[in-house]
């Protein structure tokens, strides 16, 4: 799913790819840019997966940023970079990736999150689930609602008994 991006990236995605070469396996833009919803002021939200990252939450921040520090006049403002490794998304299906599926824009290593991606929205086909826009902001919702708890895993949708 590609959608028009207006805002150029390719400095983003070089510095990245140059910097950790095959460690770096995608780079999506999601969240209100990529859906062209975004305010002028608003943030560039950036999902990164990269081989090998620290699991130090600010040992992983450094890692990633260190190589945008040269390129920052280049870069877009209130760039907000997310990072997991390949390990981390196939260990926990997160609600984040689940968005990030749903509304990204691959600037990197887009046959990677294409394969991802088809998986994720199969997996919320299968379950029912949808996306609906409430009291500004957006929510997954069920048509009806399951009688038990319920869990959207790798695995698919289960309820919980």
């Amino acid at each position: 799913m590609t959608r028009p991006v207006s805002t150029n990236y390719t400095t983003l995605a070089n510095a990245l790819a140059t910097h950790f070469g095959e460690r770096l396996k995608t780079i999506v833009l999601f969240g209100s840019r990529s859906r062209g919803e975004a305010r002028a002021d608003g943030d560039h939200d950036i999902f990164v997966v990269i081989e090998g990252l620290p699991l130090d939450p600010l040992e992983r921040q450094r890692e990633v940023m260190m190589p945008l520090i040269t390129e920052l006049d280049r870069l877009p403002e209130r760039l907000s970079v997310i990072a997991k490794t390949p390990q981390e998304l196939h260990e926990d299906l997160a609600p984040l990736l689940v968005d990030v599926c749903v509304d990204g824009t691959a600037l990197y290593g887009e046959p990677y999150f294409q394969a991802i991606q088809s998986q994720v929205l199969q997996l919320l086909r299968e379950a029912g689930l949808q996306r609906r826009y409430i009291a500004g902001t957006w929510m997954w919702m069920f048509p009806t609602l399951p009688k038990h708890d319920w869990a959207l895993t790798w695995k698919g949708y289960r309820e919980r008994v």
